[in-house]
């Protein structure tokens, strides 16, 4: 689940599709600069400045790293100055991103077509059209309009359980029927985002934020989210941690110490919760945008979080100050990652935010350094919005078709054009 919030800039400008520009949620200063640089462009563009407009979409890739327009126009304007190997690698990257970028009319782009990179970027597009099936579903959850996105298997009681961001609730489910039953309801609860258990499974820690899509909306409400501590066999709220304020708590872990973290997608912060209180552990305003899954490595000594639009930022839990952000190998993305998993050496990342969806298996070296990839799913035309997983054995489950995008302006679910929840699994290798 990713957060912004779309500022529509309709300027006639250049010959390809246009799409919104979007700017980081809460962020009204940041924006403006954006608009601002944004606008600069358009006009060096239009009066054939190109160095300038090359100098401009320079620093607008740099403030807001994948955005479809910024990068596309980042790549005209190298193939403008007659930067053909900056050009490519350009329009590799938005290709990556959207292979559906119709780059081939494209009249900037005459410089570089008659080399062999830029047919290397035909052929790319033809491969990433190409669909890679490899998870099966498992059952369809009877409740329509549920709207899944956390999901976790409760091992000691073969209990399954989904949060539920339309329905404000926690539900449990046969996995062999897809029967769904109310597992914990409560008044106060918002959308409810991550579910996880402490190492006993005692303990389930959920995250819940307000969100626009859930029932009984309102604007006084934006900007407020809670972590929750219940009890897994009473099912009893222990305890509530209440943050009021432009957060969005996407998702969180628990060590085997029973410490919890958070990420927060509003503010670029990781919360962290010991001995029953809640702090900031990390402030990553000044380096992250949109923090989304996150997980330990297998001895819990690194912290490996997703950012929607920079990739995944690797953390010494010790010492925190000693962090960096992950290479990817060629012909992968950093976009669109939400749900983030380890296992066995690996990561495993859910990406929605591209085209054509995918969920992939990154490996790890000695170093906890991505050292190959492998394509789990790939262009699958049943998968809509897979956000966030989970591990049980050696099987990663997931729903495959959250409705984010069913809903309209007023936050009302469509649900003419939605399935049912489908949950698939994949045999891990």
């Amino acid at each position: 689940m990713s957060t912004f919030i779309p500022i529509f800039i309709f300027i006639q400008m250049k010959q390809f599709y246009f799409l919104p520009v979007f700017f980081l949620f809460g962020l009204t200063g940041f924006s403006q600069s954006l608009k601002e640089l944004y606008n600069k462009s358009v006009l060096a563009y239009q009066d054939k400045n190109y160095a300038d407009f090359l100098q401009y979409s320079r620093q607008l890739d740099s403030l807001r790293p994948s955005h479809p327009t910024y990068s596309y126009n980042l790549a005209c304007a190298f193939a403008l100055n007659g930067k053909t190997d900056e050009a490519v690698l350009g329009l590799k990257k938005c290709l990556l991103m959207n292979n559906t970028v119709s780059f081939e009319a494209e009249n900037d782009l005459t410089n570089i077509k008659n080399t062999d990179q830029y047919q290397s970027l035909i052929d790319l597009k033809s491969t990433l059209g190409n669909p890679v099936m490899t998870s099966v579903k498992e059952t369809v959850l009877s409740e329509k309009d549920l709207h899944p996105e956390g999901l976790l298997y409760l091992q000691k009681t073969k209990l399954w359980l989904v949060a539920s961001v339309r329905n404000r609730k926690i539900v449990s489910f046969e996995k062999s029927s897809g029967k769904c039953s109310d597992w914990f309801t409560d008044s106060g609860l918002y959308s409810v985002m991550a579910l996880k258990a402490d190492e006993k499974e005692k303990i389930l820690w959920v995250t819940s934020s307000v969100m626009p899509e859930m029932k009984g909306f309102a604007k006084s409400l934006e900007g407020k989210s809670e972590i929750l501590k219940i009890d897994i066999k009473t099912r009893k709220l222990l305890k509530r941690f209440p943050l009021d304020g432009n957060h969005v708590l996407g998702d969180l872990v628990v060590d085997n110490k029973g410490n919890v973290y958070v990420s927060d997608s509003g503010e670029a912060v990781i919360f962290k919760i010991a001995n029953d209180k809640l702090n900031i552990w990390i402030d990553l305003k000044k380096e992250a945008y949109n923090l989304q899954g996150l997980t330990f490595n297998d001895d819990g000594s690194e912290l490996f979080i997703a950012d929607y639009l920079k990739g995944i930022l690797k953390i010494n839990v010790k010492n925190p100050q000693q962090r960096h952000w992950l290479k990817f190998p060629e012909n992968s993305t950093v976009k669109g990652i939400d749900g983030l998993l380890c296992y066995k050496k690996s990561l495993i990342a859910i990406h929605n935010g591209v085209k054509p969806i995918r969920i992939m298996k990154y490996s790890l070296n000695d170093k906890n350094e991505i050292s190959d990839s492998v394509i789990l799913d790939h262009n699958r035309p049943e998968f809509n919005e897979p956000a966030l997983g989970t591990i049980s054995g050696s099987k990663l489950y997931f729903f495959s078709n959250a409705p984010w995008t069913a809903y309209d302006k007023n936050g009302d679910l469509n649900e003419t054009i939605i399935e049912f929840p489908a949950l698939y699994s994949n045999q891990l290798p």
